[in-house]
């Protein structure tokens, strides 16, 4: 009977709908959304909670003891450089991560974990820098001096003087933190602690039917119950939704850290208590109890987040199959219009969020903590979804990391696809603790030039053996292979339904560029407007094999760029027509899991250019990060000259973070481009 519930259930399934590509719009409309956020906020003091009227966030102040919503927006963040694994945003989430530090000697509250682990943990998981595990081990032993040993649970609160020792289920979420000291140097105790918490919550705050209470209160003297009910739900014996939302991904977590069946059941208890209970369209009331209709975007969020991981620990067939399918079908509402706030002027990611209806509190409203657990239910789905690489002018921005392993001999590949014409536009290679300040910080780097065709940097200039022309919006994939040991690569470049050809071999590492052990970092920059060009497929593998048959440098087809400007003409006035070489294509290899590995980019041209819209940045920042200082010393004066010469709408913003010889260069483009317009 089992088996057939689970075939009925694979055929009937509706969670088809939730694809990468849906994954790829939600994380570049969140870079948009958290790089305004992050430029809004006039420093790091405070951060974001819940949206406002006016397209503004409230926001509260990272020192607060009591506030539990600080973590949020820096564990986004961390978030977006998982994703892309992009230095830009490894240093805005630590600039809003590090303010929280504080935090870590707090011991009026239970919600260190909400605060810390989204920052710190997740700090901590994608750099391995101690100084985040240092401050989570010491946060870990505050929330433990909470701990009520006569009752076995985590005394949430001190704020409420109606409450003798309260507990609450938001507290489920906040015992990862002991749970992952145990595990990482804290004291063996700290398991026991929040085990012993999860249990006295199953046995106390969970209905027999699955529902649950938001809050318990105890007698400090005796242990009893002093009364039970729902703080920020509708009635008594209500079910809160984002109390039980806390609930499912609570088990589900302990039971991954614990492996405990009493708390796999207890996860199974309250899922299917909600999936039973939740609407059609995946989404709850803020109450499920509640009269009317308002909905919480931010307990969906969290719900779907906690399915997916559900559905990988999950031992039942059918319920792993029934889990995820309600984790699609949830996403599927949320990237919807009626959810999505793309289009609207919320500074965030889901509307229809709720943050305490009854006191009147963040009703239908963005909320920072829906946006980071839909953020990380999408990166659950997929954890390195293809999000293409667009070009950058600021070379900060332009970069990714790779990795340290990539060294001896490498094959590279990728797909490039200029979104202009003509453009200077670059994708070049440095060491892995190299900081890219500038072009000479660049090893290997394959170029699009001004007079329209693919070369690649041999020394101390650029030279190509033979011109493969680029044309706007068509896609070429490109070949490299790097010896590092000996110091130079060679390149191929297949146009669209050409086969490959050989334009660099063995060309020597760029002239004076710091030493290289790894391909580390990889840059992918414009000189004229941001999103100039895009990258996807981007593979890292070992060895080096080339395609058969493969010619020998043909020296006479060779030809130089001046030394200097980085973006200067190769051969005014070249020839049109392109020597074809007849290449084998490479083997389609997967990479070794070096990151971030863009396999299977999507072919949605209205979602690429969606994408690349949400990627015009715009004008560098007052603040430059480091890796900037080399774009922004004459930024207003290149501002300035740029909207004076160029059009309304072309560029002028990332034109003006270009320093002035790279804009007389972007301003001999614009003509270009112009002339082929007439």
């Amino acid at each position: 009977m089992g088996a057939l519930w689970l075939v009925l259930l694979l055929m009937t399934s509706t969670a088809q709908a939730f694809t990468d590509a849906d994954a790829l719009k939600v994380v570049g409309f969140a870079r948009t959304q958290l790089r305004k956020t992050a430029t809004a906020m006039p420093n790091t003091s405070r951060s974001p909670k819940a949206s406002r009227a006016d397209g503004t966030w409230s926001t509260v102040a990272n020192t607060d003891a009591v506030a539990w919503t600080q973590g949020f927006f820096p564990g986004s963040m961390w978030h977006l450089f998982q994703a892309g694994l992009e230095p830009s945003w490894q240093q805005k989430a630590d600039q809003w991560t590090r303010p929280l530090e504080g935090q870590k000697t707090n011991r009026q509250t239970h919600d260190l974990g909400f605060k810390l682990f989204t920052s710190y943990g997740a700090a901590y998981r994608l750099t391995g820098d101690p100084y985040y595990r240092g401050v989570l081990l010491t946060a870990a032993e505050s929330l433990a001096t909470r701990y009520n040993s006569r009752i076995g649970i985590i005394d949430c609160c001190d704020w409420n003087s109606a409450w003798d020792v309260p507990l609450v289920t938001d507290t489920m979420m906040n015992l990862e933190l002991l749970l992952w000291a145990a595990a990482n140097g804290g004291r063996a105790e700290l398991r026991t602690m929040a085990l012993n918490h999860a249990l006295t919550t199953l046995r106390d705050a969970v209905r027999p039917d699955g529902s649950s209470f938001h809050y318990v209160d105890y007698n400090a003297a005796t242990g009893a119950i002093r009364s039970k009910g729902t703080f920020q739900g509708y009635s008594t014996n209500s079910t809160w939704a984002r109390g039980h939302a806390w609930l499912i991904y609570g088990y589900t977590m302990v039971y991954r850290y614990t492996g405990d069946a009493r708390m796999l059941a207890a996860a199974r208890k309250v899922t299917d208590w909600y999936l039973d209970h939740v609407p059609a369209d995946m989404v709850p009331k803020w109450d499920f109890d509640a009269p009317g209709t308002q909905k919480d975007s931010s307990a969906a969020a969290a719900v779907a987040s906690a399915l997916l991981e559900l559905s990988t620990l999950e031992t039942d067939a059918a319920r792993k199959v029934r889990y995820r399918d309600a984790a699609l079908r949830t996403l599927d509402t949320l990237v919807s219009p009626a959810y999505f706030a793309q289009g609207t002027n919320s500074p965030g990611l889901l509307l229809h969020g709720v943050g305490h209806l009854p006191a009147n509190q963040e009703i239908d409203v963005s909320l920072i903590y829906g946006d980071y657990y839909f953020l990380e239910a999408v990166l659950r789905f997929n954890p390195n979804p293809p999000y293409p690489w667009y070009s950058k002018v600021a070379f900060f921005e332009s970069q990714h990391l790779l990795g340290a392993t990539n060294t001896g001999v490498r094959t590279v590949e990728f797909d490039v696809t200029p979104l202009a014409f003509p453009q200077d536009g670059t994708v070049g290679y440095a060491d892995s603790s190299t900081s890219v300040t500038g072009y000479s910080s660049l090893n290997l780097t394959v170029r699009m030039n001004l007079d329209g065709y693919f070369d690649v940097r041999n020394g101390g200039a650029y030279a190509s053996l033979v011109r493969v022309p680029y044309v706007s919006g068509q896609t070429y994939h490109v070949r490299l292979v790097a010896d590092l040991p000996a110091q130079r690569y060679s390149v191929w470049v297949r146009p669209p339904g050409g086969s490959e050809v050989q334009i660099a071999n063995r060309y020597v590492f760029r002239t004076g560029a710091p030493s290289i052990n790894d391909l580390g970092r990889v840059s992918v920059r414009t000189v004229i407007a941001d999103s100039d060009f895009r990258v996807t497929g981007h593979t890292v593998r070992p060895g080096g094999a080339t395609a058969a048959g493969e010619a020998d440098e043909v020296a006479a087809l060779s030809v130089a760029s001046p030394e200097g400007i980085e973006g200067g003409a190769t051969a005014i006035g070249g020839a049109d027509e392109v020597a074809v070489l007849s290449m084998a294509s490479p083997v389609g290899v997967e990479g070794e899991g070096v990151g971030p590995v863009l396999t299977e980019p999507t072919d949605d041209a209205a979602l690429l250019e969606q994408l690349a819209d949400f990627e015009r940045w715009g004008p560098v920042s007052e603040n430059p990060a480091p890796g900037d200082v080399d774009e922004v010393a004459v930024a207003n004066a290149a501002r300035r000259v740029a909207n004076e010469a160029m059009p309304e709408g072309f560029g002028c913003g990332a034109a003006g973070a270009l320093p002035l010889p790279l804009l007389l260069l972007a301003l001999r483009s614009w003509r270009q481009r112009r002339r082929k317009q007439h």
